[in-house]
């Protein structure tokens, strides 16, 4: 069977595009929509389009050329109403032309839609050009449930809502029938199939007047509405800028507070007026692809958004509080986010060392750090390092997937909670047959601590544990009920890592401290001796007056020895454990951040901060 694999424009997995669907989001130019993230490439640029039509099978540009042909009004009502699919657009039309019926017969024989969808269509269809508001009387109710301010902006009205064969239809009238982000939006507001008709732009709002929201009897609050969700747009747009990794926007008592993790540091942005919430969380929540209708319980999504020529994964939450819902978002820059060993900030000689362990076939590899400093980017990095060496099968089990992995097999566990589901997925991997099984999200629970160590008998196992320092992760691993023996038969590397602020380099300069305040700020003698210099930034409009522009990476790795086990089984309490690490090549992170205060990266508050 031909096959045409190509890569997706939004997840950038591979799938076969000759048997994936066509989306409905045009009906006349259509595109495939990726299997795996259930998105089409619409929106992608030119040259990947271009790209992708260039190379394809005959087959697939017949298709693609039947629909741009297909210009009735008939298929494309049907299918921006959701009353069926592209793919089915496209059968009936092939049907079409071997049998010579008209395209609603067609729809009707083949059993895509029955006789009252398409009569009803078809009597909408003179409609469509022109719709006379002057004698309709239409219900207030279905122009609130809409919004009547977004109405007005958008120059659209609900003229009717019908049910038709258990589905409901709503005839919206609209200045513009060809907006379809406009459709799209009351489809999700209304839970109806839209079917739009047009009517003069003049006649729609003459309509709407009376029914728009007025403050203290005066002027119309349409601008305002336009103003809070510019105010919501606004917001993620600067944390985009910003760089920020997380978005925190919480109803209060009294006003509305926005806070950015930017370095791991959180601050505080400007809080906005209470009176926004109702209208702010409404139109945050569609954006980000929540429910807006849901209010008394948590949800979660995942949307990609853009910011210049950066494409960002959002991850969003909104939990509902006593003063509201709360909408947390989580920012993965996808240019970013996957990094090269060298982009880590791994020296020569430990990217040897780590190259070496993971070549292993079996094993277990601890990746570690505290929370919100980088774990997560490490070990996807350590995978996409992994699956771009080729030859081994890979496969990543995930409560929360943060990034799509080329040529990684990533699969949902599920609620972490849920032991016979994180069961059924880890009994998946006797089919799968994996080279090299990744848990990325923080181990904390016993079960799925034993179920890593088995698995490492029989694969190669890398996996994410929060731990302050590496002998830290060793503590973590017992206090799971893993037995030293245990540990000692299968850990085979231990990364441990901090994220440190890194002084902006526009407005750093050196100061001079004395021995004294360098004792005070946590060295000890032999350590301030190793300081000749220090430096600090003293804040600019490149860092936005913080002194630091962005963070790097330190690491403290682990190659447990021999000796350093027999060591532990005698005592995994054992105070002489660090020298023994250290006799084995282990260089602290204490020491990692000394250096990097005299090399100048970084400050001493920093250093202090760090408690190493």
């Amino acid at each position: 069977m031909e096959e045409y694999i190509v890569y997706c424009w939004n997840c950038l997995g591979e799938y076969d595009a000759l048997s994936a669907v066509w989306c409905s989001c045009n009906p006349t130019h259509p595109t495939k929509v990726c299997p795996f993230c259930l998105q089409c490439f619409c929106s992608a640029p030119k040259d990947y389009k271009d790209k992708f039509f260039q190379n394809a099978p005959k087959e697939l540009i017949e298709d693609f050329e039947t629909f741009s042909n297909s210009r009735g009004p008939l298929g494309e009502a049907l299918v921006r109403a959701k009353a069926i699919t592209s793919d089915q657009l496209l059968t009936a039309l092939k049907y079409q032309k071997t049998s010579g019926k008209k395209l609603g017969e067609a729809l009707v024989e083949l059993g895509f839609i029955d006789d009252e969808t398409l009569n009803y269509f078809l009597s909408h269809q003179k409609s469509v050009m022109q719709l006379s508001l002057k004698d309709l009387e239409i219900d207030p109710m279905l122009i609130i449930s809409i919004g009547a301010d977004f109405c007005y902006e958008k120059a659209v009205i609900p003229v009717s809502r019908e049910s038709l064969s258990q589905k409901e239809i709503l005839t919206l009238a609209m200045a513009q029938p060809s907006d379809g982000e406009t459709i799209d939006y009351v489809q999700n507001v209304s839970g109806c199939q839209v079917v739009p008709v047009q009517s003069k732009k003049e006649e729609i709002l003459a309509y709407l007047t009376p029914f728009i929201s007025k403050k203290n009897g005066n002027e119309t609050t349409r601008n305002e509405q336009t103003e809070t969700t510019q105010h919501g747009i606004s917001v993620i747009r600067k944390a985009l800028t910003k760089g920020a990794s997380d978005l925190y926007i919480e109803p209060s008592e009294n006003d509305i507070t926005i806070q950015m993790r930017i370095d791991g540091i959180l601050y505080k942005a400007k809080p906005l007026p209470k009176d926004m919430q109702g209208l702010l969380t409404h139109e945050l929540k569609l954006l980000l692809k929540l429910d807006p209708f849901v209010k008394d319980k948590p949800q979660e999504s995942r949307v990609v958004m853009k910011s210049g020529d950066l494409k960002y994964d959002v991850i969003a939450h909104s939990l509902p509080t006593r003063y509201g819902e709360n909408i947390s978002l989580r920012i993965i820059n996808r240019a970013t986010f996957l990094k090269s060993y060298e982009e880590l900030g791994l020296s020569n000689d430990e990217i040897l060392h780590i190259r070496s362990v993971l070549s292993a076939n079996t094993g277990l590899v601890l990746v570690s750090a505290p929370v919100l400093h980088g774990m997560t980017t490490t070990i996807y990095s350590i995978m996409n390092e992994l699956s771009k060496e080729g030859g081994r099968r890979v496969v990543s089990l995930e409560f929360e997937s943060i990034c799509p992995v080329p040529n990684v097999s990533q699969i949902s566990l599920g609620q972490k909670n849920d032991e016979a589901g994180i069961s059924t997925g880890l009994n998946a991997l006797s089919t799968i047959q994996p080279d090299v099984c990744f848990f990325p999200d923080p181990i904390d629970s016993s079960f799925l601590a034993k179920e890593a160590v088995k698995l490492a008998q029989s694969f190669l196992v890398v996996v994410g544990i929060e731990a302050r320092n590496s002998l830290e992760v060793l503590d973590k691993l017992i206090s799971l009920n893993i037995s030293p023996s245990d540990i000692a038969k299968d850990v085979t590397l231990i990364i441990n890592q901090r994220l440190i602020r890194k002084i902006c380099p526009d407005c750093k300069h050196e100061v001079s401290l004395s021995e004294r305040a360098l004792f005070l700020m946590g060295l000890t003698p032999n350590e301030a001796k190793q300081i000749e210099k220090v430096s600090e930034g003293q804040g600019c409009a490149n860092c936005s007056q913080l002194g630091y522009k962005g963070r790097f990476a330190i690491f403290e790795i682990l190659y447990p020895s021999k000796e350093f086990f027999k060591l532990f089984l005698k005592n995994p309490k054992d105070k002489n454990l660090e020298k023994e690490a250290i006799k084995g090549g282990l260089k602290t992170l204490r020491q990692k951040a000394i250096e990097a205060v005299q090399k100048g990266l970084t400050t001493l508050e920093e250093f202090q901060k760090g408690n190493f």
